[in-house]
């Protein structure tokens, strides 16, 4: 296993591997994703601003991917991946403050989850092992929702603006790789010691081969796109000033404050 970030150091972006103790980072040169290699440079994490551990063109967030979540709701199971759109301008990292929306007086809700990264450039893929081999890797996902405003029009569900938002697309502050995401487990901790979600991604109506391998049939996915595989039960809203942490055992802790 590897855990890649990308960081601010004195103005320099840069990207490396962290130790296994999350204390130092060594830099890399060249490209994440294709050929890059280590150099001698070993910073301090505490020297360093974590950022939003990639760069994607696009992030794709989807919709009753739970079987919990679906249950409770009275929600059919989808036949092939719901999902939506986050705006690149809604793309934050660790530590990144999440501001409430102007001209918007409605809740702001958490939701956290798993966010796969994707490796390679790969269009059409036709079965699971494929899809599997353009995996790079996993992070810690909190897809910020207005939830105020989905049904502000009755005539259309607004699931693009409510999620839509500056700072409202939070993924960090790594990616691990050489995980088996079924054995994985999600929480949502409020002020460091309210546990708001805690479940299995084993609870997945599509696993995230299935989840890359349909979505390949629809778009090209390029490397460092992150696909948000969808939220289970106890999502909720934050209360301004509330400090919110994603964690998954063998990625990390991703820790912003809002409002």
């Amino acid at each position: 296993m590897e855990k890649w970030s990308r960081f601010d150091h004195n103005g320099d972006i840069k990207f490396g591997k962290l130790s296994s103790d999350n204390m130092t980072v060594t830099v890399c040169n060249g490209d994440m994703f294709e050929a890059s290699t280590e150099t001698n440079e070993v910073l301090a994490v505490n020297d360093i601003k974590m950022l939003s551990p990639c760069k994607p063109s696009k992030m794709i967030a989807l919709w009753n991917n739970y079987k919990a979540l679906a249950d409770e709701k009275g929600l059919s199971y989808p036949d092939r991946p719901l999902y939506i759109f986050k705006s690149p301008t809604s793309f934050a990292g660790p530590n990144d403050h999440i501001e409430h929306p102007t001209n918007y007086d409605g809740d702001v809700f958490f939701e956290g989850e798993l966010g796969i990264v994707i490796g390679s450039t790969v269009k059409d893929l036709d079965n699971a092992s494929d899809a599997k081999n353009a995996i790079f890797g996993y992070t810690c996902i909190n897809d910020v929702t207005a939830f105020g405003l989905l049904k502000n029009d009755p005539n259309f569900d607004q699931w693009t603006r409510c999620k839509g938002f500056d700072n409202f697309g939070v993924f960090g502050p790594c990616i691990s790789t050489g995980l088996e995401s079924k054995d994985l487990k999600i929480r949502t901790i409020i002020n460091d010691s309210d546990v708001k979600q805690n479940y299995p991604v084993s609870d997945m109506m599509f696993t995230t081969e299935e989840i890359v391998m349909y979505l390949s049939q629809n778009m090209t996915l390029y490397a460092g796109d992150v696909i948000c595989v969808g939220t289970s039960l106890g999502l909720g809203p934050m209360e301004k000033g509330s400090k919110v942490t994603i964690e998954i055992d063998s990625i990390g802790s991703l820790t912003n404050t809002y409002g």
